[in-house]
């Protein structure tokens, strides 16, 4: 009667055991098809959502390679609804970092071959961003895009901006940080006198908000004021030209503001 007890039954592997094992299975199969699909990504797919996520101010054409290492041709516009896009010459090229990936963050490297010194850095959590200091040289032309009065004047030249390292957070829209934007031998649509001046505005960001400061380092059209920038953007200032040139310049005058006491007041 001993030997009976200390005798047992091979046991049965559950149903169920083995259904969990071969749903597992699936599931690696699964993920394993969606890495792969997701590594080889066309570039276009990118192309979509950032035309889509800044309402067609920012184009990504003739876009190659995948949505991880990728370059395309930058092409800037005034938003949904504009008809012309001002391409920059060379190509904008991205490479993005898989392992940060997984503890949340979206670390991706940008450079283009013409218009930046250097590869700039851009991290993106789901709280905000950060972005390395950088520069980089578009043509004047995009700040049609603002509107008045860059509409009306259809400003033309180079216009490079510096930017210190800059940070983010999406709730309230909020951007700090300092950047410089120098404008050279800028020129206008309705004046034949070229060039206009130099030009230099500092602008430091401060959450919704910021302030904005602007002074001439080249004639003959004198440009200074200051202001703010953000949800409740104004400019107050002043403009005055070189005596030799007042009378080239009156048309441009008469559309910058109202002429007080020998100088023409800036109010946008």
């Amino acid at each position: 009667m001993a030997r009976l007890e200390s005798l047992r039954l091979p046991r049965r592997r559950a149903p169920v055991a083995r259904g969990w094992k071969r749903v597992r299975w699936a599931l690696l199969g699964v993920a394993a098809v969606a890495v792969t699909v997701l590594a080889s990504a066309p570039a276009a797919w990118l192309a979509e959502r950032v035309a889509g996520q800044t309402q067609r101010r920012v184009l990504l054409a003739d876009a190659s390679g995948t949505i991880w290492h990728g370059s395309a041709t930058l092409a800037l516009s005034a938003g949904a609804g504009s008809q012309t896009a001002t391409v920059l010459p060379g190509r904008l090229q991205w490479d993005v970092a898989g392992w940060p990936l997984l503890a949340g963050t979206l670390r991706v490297v940008l450079n283009h071959d013409q218009a930046m010194a250097a590869p700039v850095t851009l991290a993106v959590t789901p709280a905000g961003w950060t972005a390395q200091a950088g520069a980089i040289r578009l043509p004047a032309s995009l700040l049609e895009g603002i509107g008045a009065p860059f509409n009306t004047l259809r400003p033309d030249g180079q216009m490079r901006i510096d930017w210190s390292a800059l940070r983010g957070r999406f709730a309230g829209n909020q951007t700090f940080g300092h950047l410089t934007l120098q404008f050279d031998q800028v020129s206008s649509a309705v004046s034949r006198l070229r060039p206009l001046g130099s030009y230099r505005a500092d602008v430091d960001l401060a959450g919704a908000d910021g302030t904005l400061q602007l002074k001439t380092t080249a004639g003959p059209l004198y440009l200074e004021g200051s202001g703010t920038v953000g949800r409740q953007a104004r400019f107050e200032g002043t403009a005055r030209t070189d005596p030799d040139a007042a009378t080239q310049l009156a048309g441009l005058m008469s559309l910058l503001g109202r002429h007080e006491n020998n100088v023409t007041r800036l109010r946008f």
